[in-house]
């Protein structure tokens, strides 16, 4: 990360670099400068303390300087250590106590909390990830101040393109810096890297999408899923690679393109599977358990610490995975000897010397280890208690107690009675924790373990030394403290079935006074509201912040019982007052009175008699008759219940069997009529309905009709629904051919008799002119006149012919129509018509 030039750098805020601003802050870098001046001297004066006689407590992160100074993070003990090429041992980051505080002040005096990743920049200035303080610090190598550079302390995702100093981290591990000063930070709770732009000092992400899982090969690395990375390297042109712990891969991300893909491991989903395999093969074929810790050396071979199989194994820059430290047996041993054959415990991280010296975090071992230039590297111990005496410190104790009870003893070898205080350390889960310390009393010293978790636990015991006595660490003793048990009663409960689970409960015994509050049983049953009818027993679960540490059983067994429920069943029929012979469908429905669908059969009854058993489907059942009689009859459905749920009956439905239906047609007024030919005659009908409406129409058809007559009926039919019930027929009779005939002769006839008479008479009309004069003339003209009408007159109305005729006509009207069954439906009605000739 470049500094800014100028007597006064201001740092932007929230980025890598703080402010300082003004003579206050001037005054206090002098001051902090020389207490940091005190420090050195004491430290100077103290020292020359050879690493390898300091016990350490997890040792985790490691890097070099460009002067071949180790640093390494001390997580179990807080602080940031500095081994000199000479193998002199000191302090630079964190004074031992856990917490946070000391920003903007010596970071010797400041507190950390779990520091767990390291990076140094071209300057010098130490970044250390503060992993549970959420938060990444700088410790600038020209003053020794520290100060905060991303994070707030809240654990948490957010703040991207922002200024980091806002930005929420979640449990930073690892960091590392590339070529222009860009640091990067394995944001492992977040599931995700991101990085501090040294151009702009805002955060972003640069890989993994926040999704604990492992996807997105072949894609862009912000859209990937990793899971919980724990280490981090660049190579010379900025590629960026990712220690994706619990996927068992080592993955890379192009600085080109931004594309992500594997380079190492075939993964194991949650990574909590050790495994093992591939060396000397495609490092994507290998298997890997928990990588962690990933540096480049000046080749551009890529080296890690495969955790779980307690190796460091490289990546050749051809793709070949080999192990260079480590036999994968979780123990100490090999010192001095070639390191592919040394036991290894849980390592964490690796770096690489100035001089090529492949150096590692022997975490589960307390120690830092480092393989020399030999053409077969031999390891070494360079910090940590490597050279103790074995059995100087030995700690003994039950490999098996319960929680809350046992203690362990840490007896001394030596021949005078040393003082002090031994320390005493849980180094289980590849993460140290100091448990509290016990003043030697005769050379031993005890130390409860009352207050250990249930769980396995590996137990380490040291001492520092005094003027007389070396210091010395124990073996590891193994120790596994069992859950206490404890009892619960559950309160016993009973339900109908189709009815909710109710909420259980009851009483917890046995708890420790410490965990009162912090313990509870959940209590619960296999059975939910549609379990069959019967007992279920209740179990109880324990939850709670020490609910982990206790086994619960529920003494005596309690049950929920589950009873049948009652059932309703519903009757309705299709019609309530059917005519004979006309099918009813009956509808039955059961239902329960909670939830749930009853099965089994329903029994018809009409009255006394049973008309049939029909099965539910769904809770329903229909059953169509058309055998009822006639009359009123009484139906019931009884259901006659099933596992679950009780018999019941419906409620009785009353059904009116009518007569079938039918019609009737009668003639009314006058059913006789006489009329002359050619005349018309109308007759009136009524129809009646019998039962149930006609379905139908009824047509309407007359026979017996005379011949040549027309017939006609309005309306031609009787439509369904009784709203028309009458209709009339009217007979146009023809005229008689002999009457045609009649008209016409007469007339011919006397015409021509008056023709004849009119020439008679002629003659006489000019004799009477001569003789009688004018007046004559007229006479005798009117007396001819007269004759000639006379004879007209008389033919008209002459009846020698006129005898009256008559025929007498049987009209029968037919009704048909459809019965409700589909029978033929007829009936008929008769009237008489007389025509006059």
């Amino acid at each position: 990360m470049g500094k800014q030039s100028g007597t006064n750098p201001v740092r932007v805020a929230g980025g890598p670099y703080a402010v300082r601003r003004g003579r206050v802050v001037r005054v206090c870098a002098w001051l902090g400068l020389a207490v940091w001046v005190a420090i050195g001297t004491v430290n100077a004066a103290r020292a020359q303390t050879q690493a390898t006689a300091l016990p350490l407590m997890i040792p985790s992160a490691t890097t070099f300087d460009v002067q071949g100074n180790l640093y390494f993070a001390e997580t179990g003990n807080q602080v940031v250590r500095k081994v000199t090429p000479g193998g002199i041992i000191t302090t630079v980051a964190g004074n031992g106590v856990q917490g946070f505080a000391g920003d903007n002040g010596l970071a010797a005096a400041a507190e950390l909390d779990s520091p767990a990743g390291l990076a140094l920049d071209a300057a010098g200035d130490l970044y250390i990830a503060d992993s549970h303080n959420q938060r990444v610090r700088e410790v600038t190598a020209a003053t020794g101040i520290i100060t905060t550079i991303a994070g707030t302390g809240i654990a948490g995702f957010s703040g991207d393109g922002g200024v980091p100093t806002a930005a929420w981290l979640d449990l930073p591990t690892a960091l590392a810096l590339d070529a222009a000063g860009n640091l990067y930070i394995a944001d492992t709770g977040n599931h995700r890297v991101r990085r501090i732009a040294a151009a702009t000092g805002l955060i972003t992400t640069v890989a993994g999408n926040g999704v604990e899982g492992y996807a997105g090969d072949g894609g862009a690395a912000t859209a990937a899923y990793l899971d919980s990375p724990n280490g981090l390297a660049l190579d010379a042109v900025g590629n960026l690679y990712i220690a994706d712990t619990h996927n068992g891969r080592v993955r890379e991300v192009s600085a080109v393109t931004g594309m992500i893909s594997t380079v190492a491991g075939t993964g194991v989903a949650g990574g909590n599977v050790q495994m093992f395999g591939g060396d000397n093969g495609a490092a994507t074929a290998a298997s890997l358990a928990l990588p962690r810790g990933l540096t480049m050396d000046a080749a551009g071979n890529l080296y890690f610490a495969d955790s779980a199989n307690h190796r460091i194994r490289r990546i050749s820059t051809t793709g070949v995975i080999t192990t260079v430290a480590g036999q994968g047996t979780e123990a100490f041993a090999g010192d001095n000897a070639a390191a592919v054959a040394a036991n290894l415990d849980s390592p964490q991280s690796v770096a690489v010397s100035p001089v090529g010296l492949v150096t590692l975090a022997d975490t589960g071992n307390e120690r830092v280890r480092q393989l020399d230039a030999q053409t077969t590297p031999e390891i070494h111990t360079i910090a940590g208690l490597g050279t103790t005496t074995l059995g100087a410190l030995t700690l003994s104790g039950p490999n098996v107690t319960a929680y809350g009870s046992g203690s362990v003893t840490a007896t001394l070898a030596a021949t005078t009675n040393a003082t002090g205080s031994v320390t005493f350390l849980d180094t289980s889960g590849g993460t140290q924790a100091t448990l509290g310390t016990a003043g030697l009393s005769s050379d031993t010293a005890s130390f409860s373990t009352s207050m250990l978790a249930a769980g396995a636990h590996n137990l380490v015991a040291t001492y520092a030394g005094d003027a007389t006595h070396s210091a010395a660490q124990s073996a590891v003793l193994a120790m596994t403290v069992a859950p206490l048990g404890i009892t619960a009663v559950a309160n016993p409960a009973a339900i109908l079935y189709g009815q909710a689970i109710p909420a259980l409960n009851g009483t917890l015994t046995g708890v420790l006074a410490r965990d009162a509050g912090k313990v509870a049983a959940i209590y619960s049953t296999s059975a939910t509201s549609l379990s069959p009818v019967g007992v279920y027993p209740i179990a109880a679960t324990l939850t709670g912040s020490a609910g982990g540490n206790y086994s619960v059983s529920v003494t005596p067994a309690t049950s929920l019982s589950i009873a049948q429920v009652p059932s309703l069943t519903g009757l309705a029929a299709s019609s309530s007052a059917p005519g004979m012979g006309l099918p009813v469908t009956l509808t039955v429905h059961a239902t329960s009175t909670t939830s749930g669908v009853p099965t089994g059969k329903v029994t018809l009854m009409d009255g006394s008699t049973t008309l049939a058993a029909v099965a539910l489907t769904a809770g329903g059942a229909t059953f169509t008759t058309s055998s009822l009689g006639l009359g009123v009859h009484n139906l019931c459905a009884t259901y006659s219940g099933d596992g679950n749920f009780l018999p019941s009956s419906s409620a009785t439905a009353e059904l009116a069997v009518g007569a079938a239906s039918d019609f009737t047609m009668t003639a009314t007024g006058v059913t006789s009529q006489s009329i002359p030919a050619g005349s018309a005659a109308t007759y009136s009908f009524t129809v009646g309905l019998v039962g149930a409406a006609m379905a139908s129409p009824i047509a309407l058809a007359v026979q017996g009709v005379p011949t040549g007559a027309i017939s006609s009926i309005n309306p031609t039919y009787i439509p369904p629904g009784g709203a028309v019930t009458s209709f009339t027929m009217t007979i146009q009779t023809p005229l008689p051919l002999g009457a045609l005939e009649r008209k016409t002769r007469p007339r011919t006839r006397n015409a021509s008799v008056k023709g004849v008479l009119a020439i008679l008479l002629l003659p006489m009309i000019g004799f009477a002119r001569r003789r009688m004069g004018n007046f004559g003339f007229i006479a005798v003209a009117c007396c001819i006149i007269f004759a000639t009408l006379t004879t007209g007159c008389g033919n008209r109305i002459n009846t020698d012919n006129a005898s009256i005729q008559s025929k007498t006509y049987t009209l029968t009207v037919t009704g048909t129509a459809t019965g409700p069954t589909g029978n033929a439906l007829l009936h008929t009605a008769v009237v008489t018509l007389q025509v006059l000739q």
